[in-house]
């Protein structure tokens, strides 16, 4: 591994969602994901933005990684395991592997949240969503 600096500017990237046939049963949910072995000189994590509109969600599922959401803008309630909460700008939340978690906003405002999953690639990660 390269011991060069890796910066990417999200503008740089587009906006990525489900296949329209899976987003019924996953959520309409959109990501950028900005430092990924898969599309930088990186290993052991990878962070990304994602945003849900107003009374979008991303539903019920789980992976084997551990991930962490740190909302930038909006507010939204996050579920683990049966618990939710309700979370806004500044917060910040671990998710333990194979937990199963669910992300919705209920709120007038886009939500946004900057995401870390201890993977080397977002392509590592397996989305299990619950039928």
């Amino acid at each position: 591994m390269s011991h060069e600096p890796v910066i990417v500017y999200e503008g740089e990237r587009e906006w990525e969602t489900w296949p329209r046939p899976e987003i019924p049963r996953r959520g309409h949910a959109f990501w950028k994901t900005l430092i990924s072995a898969d599309l930088t000189r990186s290993d052991s994590l990878t962070l990304g933005v994602a945003k849900l509109g107003s009374g979008e969600a991303l539903h019920e599922h789980r992976h084997e990684q551990a991930e962490i959401y740190f909302v930038l803008t909006g507010s939204g309630v996050v579920t683990i395991e049966d618990e939710s909460r309700t979370v806004g700008p500044g917060a910040a939340v671990f998710i333990p592997g194979n937990a199963l978690h669910a992300c919705e906003n209920p709120g007038a405002t886009e939500l946004r949240v900057v995401y870390v999953l201890a993977a080397d690639s977002f392509e590592d990660v397996q989305y299990l969503f619950t039928e």
